[in-house]
């Protein structure tokens, strides 16, 4: 089994909050999702979903090639404003309606953090975590979560601030994992742990706080257009014929 050492405290501390962003996305996104027509949705998601894991990828690898505590700390910084973008490809790459675009996004970031989620839950069972495995399953709805904040305020605001925000906990919430991967065993390990738990909760809140901004995507029916009765020919003759 892999030593996590003071970080195993963390994990198990955030735990129960990341129980409640799973249970709480849940609720708020499948309301919102009901709201919204149907849509054939899975097929685009998960080939975008793919799409942003292999460019974040590609943008977070720079960070990795040292192997170093620096380029650890780096990552941990950018991490959140990369895969929160990677994330948010598909209201670039297609002009059509917002609600479309927010079902095709939501979706991506589900299959997001399925595949991520997947790949290290392998790792850690082949190395004997099985419980870090489990809880890799609730992560997948933190992605969701995240992308939820950012993309409703982006498509009904147009607004970055729910990327900004969604950056800022993302980031906080891996500094410590990251940084301790690194090899840091400092005495900051445990104010960033704090931080990580506020991310988290901070999280949740805003999760309920966007909620009701999904209202605005839904599809309104427009007014009919009323046309004025043209005048019909006989009423045309004997008005000219009536007429000095």
């Amino acid at each position: 089994m892999v030593d996590l050492g003071i970080l195993r405290y963390y994990i198990y501390a955030v735990a129960p909050l990341q129980v409640l962003v799973f249970i709480v996305t849940y609720r708020k996104v499948r309301e919102a999702w009901e709201k919204l027509p149907a849509m054939s949705w899975k097929t685009i998601s998960f080939l975008l979903g793919l799409l942003a894991i292999l460019v974040a990828s590609i943008m977070e690898f720079p960070f990795l090639i040292s192997n170093s505590l620096a380029g650890f700390f780096l990552l941990g910084i950018f991490v959140g404003p990369i895969e929160e973008f990677s994330k948010l490809l598909p209201v670039k790459l297609y002009r059509e309606e917002k609600w479309k675009l927010w079902k095709k996004t939501i979706g991506a970031a589900f299959f997001f953090g399925l595949i991520e989620g997947s790949l290290y839950a392998l790792i850690l069972l082949i190395v004997g975590e099985h419980l870090m495995a489990l809880y890799r399953v609730f992560l997948v709805a933190f992605h969701v979560a995240l992308t939820f904040v950012t993309v409703t305020h982006y498509l009904v605001k147009e607004s970055w601030s729910g990327y900004l925000r969604a950056s800022l906990y993302h980031s906080l919430y891996d500094l410590p994992l990251l940084v301790f991967v690194g090899g840091y065993r400092g005495p900051y390990l445990k104010a960033l742990m704090g931080l990580g738990l506020l991310m988290v909760a901070l999280l949740i809140v805003d999760v309920l706080r966007t909620a009701p901004l999904v209202e605005e995507l839904i599809p309104r029916e427009e007014e009919e257009v009323k046309e004025l009765p043209l005048p019909s020919p006989v009423a045309v003759d004997e008005e000219l014929t009536s007429s000095p």
